[in-house]
């Protein structure tokens, strides 16, 4: 089993993963401090905002009821779109496309053995940057 210590380091690398992705589609990238609020990630470009929550897992993330209305509140009060990232191992990501009639057709952005997917907590469709 991983230690604390190792599993914070992989969330922590997934924010860093989401953040610099954001980037490469022209969105200023802001990460939490500690990710210690419902945001790990504030990004903007144009007029548009993101409060995002990165999740990570090797199998299918886990985002708690609690957590998904904290960040929906926290993106009311900032005008910007809740927004969860889940960073996904290749397996897990497979498993989704064969579900597409569950999702929208975005293809997700792919990292070696991983993929991303942004979901909008408003309506819980993948969102792309």
């Amino acid at each position: 089993m991983p230690s604390l210590s190792s599993l914070f380091k992989f969330g922590r690398y997934a924010e860093l993963v989401v953040g610099i992705y954001l980037q490469h589609y022209g969105w200023n990238v802001w990460l939490s401090a500690g990710s210690r609020g419902p945001a790990d990630i504030i990004a903007t470009r144009s007029s548009r905002k993101w409060l995002i929550q990165v999740k990570s897992s090797n199998k299918i993330p886990v985002l708690k009821g609690r957590e998904v209305n904290q960040l929906k509140d926290m993106a009311k009060s900032a005008d910007g779109l809740p927004v969860v990232a889940t960073l996904q191992p290749k397996e897990a990501v497979i498993e989704t496309l064969r579900q597409k009639d569950k999702v929208n057709s975005s293809e997700p952005f792919t990292l070696s053995n991983y993929g991303i997917f942004l979901y909008s907590l408003l309506d819980w469709k993948r969102v792309c940057p």
